[in-house]
């Protein structure tokens, strides 16, 4: 729910592609092996993208990263990892997941001391299973932003024309309710003005 309220308020001036783009690319970038980083990489897309005058909403999009998170961090590094290895031939030599979790766990353990440490700690991971978890990302990488960007585009459209349906909807009750007043007001001025010609006569 938190992901899909950004959807709804940002970009209202902006054609629904606009949002729409925006959580196809922050879900590309959260099906990578950049957890900590996808939102700096959704930065210089935004840059670069509005270079080219392809516009998303960067709030939307940085909100969509977060799909992958500290808590999701190991089974989606281990789904990448498993991807890559079947691609490259090596499906069956492959990492069970409890070693490549504890194997982790322990490096990120021994590098948690500083920033450099993580930093270092990330490149050995990643000089040891990155090859496999960079080509093994890629298709969930695609195919995620396309569905999100796809199904992102048709629930924007909906929630857009539920939204003017509503507005219209509210301006009818007001004018019926102006000209109930109105009528009201008249009769009851007709029948003030009827008693006071009664009266005369």
């Amino acid at each position: 729910m938190k992901l899909v309220v950004p959807m709804k308020r940002v970009g209202g001036h902006h054609p629904p592609e606009y949002t729409a783009r925006a959580v196809g690319i922050g879900l590309g970038w959260a099906f990578t092996p950049l957890v900590g980083a996808q939102m700096i990489t959704v930065l210089l897309t935004w840059i670069i993208a509005k270079r080219f005058k392809w516009e998303f909403s960067l709030i939307v999009a940085a909100a969509w990263t977060w799909i992958t998170n500290v808590a999701t961090l190991v089974p989606s590094y281990y789904l990448f990892y498993v991807t890559g290895e079947f691609f490259l031939g090596r499906g069956a030599q492959a990492t069970d997941y409890d070693q490549f979790a504890l194997q982790y766990e322990s490096e990120a353990a021994a590098t948690a001391a500083s920033w450099w440490d993580s930093v270092l700690g990330f490149a050995g991971m990643m000089s040891s299973w990155g090859q496999s978890m960079l080509i093994g990302c890629i298709p969930y990488a695609i195919i995620f932003g396309l569905l999100g960007y796809k199904l992102s585009l048709m629930f924007v459209v909906r929630h857009r024309a539920a939204k003017k349906e509503r507005q219209a909807q509210r301006r009818k009750r007001r004018l019926e309710a102006v000209k109930e007043t109105v009528a009201s007001t008249l009769d009851a001025r007709g029948q003030s003005n009827y008693g006071a010609l009664r009266n005369e006569q």
